[in-house]
């Protein structure tokens, strides 16, 4: 639909025609509004009156914009994954340089109050829709994985290792250089670590891991 591709486009409204960019708006005040919402009531709890409400529109106005409760939760999580972005390769960047660089971007991203406060709900409503936790794997960690298998499938050629282990490590890379600081701020056992912290458990986990690699090679 239509109001996935105007999140997605992260406010570039300069080649849309005036209706198209006041649509845009529309649908961003609807989002904010939802997210408040499912973050008071949870998904389950909040309705589709509440959500128009808030957004200061009628319940008419919405359905122009969105089909149902259920998209506009998806489309939520699309304007969160929407924020997620990843540096650009310098051309003197190493494997270990891309590897720091993303995952430091992705451990911000992660780490951020909206995000955990969105991945709280999303546990908090699984046992009324299992659902919720495919849609949540689809839209936001399948980007931040397919990034990190990227960089280490070619990695993984130069290296003459398999696309296979390629993808097992990224998975592995990733649970070592965020996992324990993302479950730690997700249940409340810890603080978001400070940037200085943050990047040298990223630095260690990268050191680490191409150590091992190179090791076992």
């Amino acid at each position: 639909m239509a109001v996935q591709k105007a999140i997605i486009r992260n406010g570039d409204e300069t080649a849309e025609p005036s209706g198209k960019r006041a649509e845009a708006a529309r649908l961003l005040a609807l989002l904010e509004a939802a997210d408040d919402i499912f973050l008071a009531k949870g998904y389950h709890g909040a309705t589709m009156n509440d959500v128009a409400k808030a957004a200061g529109m009628s319940k008419k106005t919405v359905y122009t914009l969105i089909e149902s409760k259920a998209e506009l939760f998806a489309a939520l999580l699309a304007h969160y994954q929407s924020k997620l972005q990843f540096p650009t390769p310098q051309p003197d960047w190493t494997i270990r340089d891309t590897l720091i660089a993303n995952l430091t971007c992705l451990a911000r991203f992660m780490l951020s109050p909206s995000q955990i406060a969105i991945l709280r709900l999303i546990m908090a409503e699984y046992t009324h829709s299992p659902d919720f936790g495919r849609l949540f794997h689809l839209s936001r960690i399948k980007k931040a994985k397919t990034k990190l298998e990227s960089c280490l499938v070619d990695f993984a050629v130069q290296q003459c290792h398999s696309t296979a282990e390629a993808k097992d490590m990224a998975a592995m890379l990733f649970g070592m250089a965020i996992g324990e600081f993302h479950i730690g701020v997700l249940v409340g056992f810890r603080s978001v670590p400070t940037k200085p912290v943050l990047e040298k458990r990223v630095r260690q986990a990268v050191d680490i891991f191409l150590a091992g690699w190179a090791a076992g090679k």
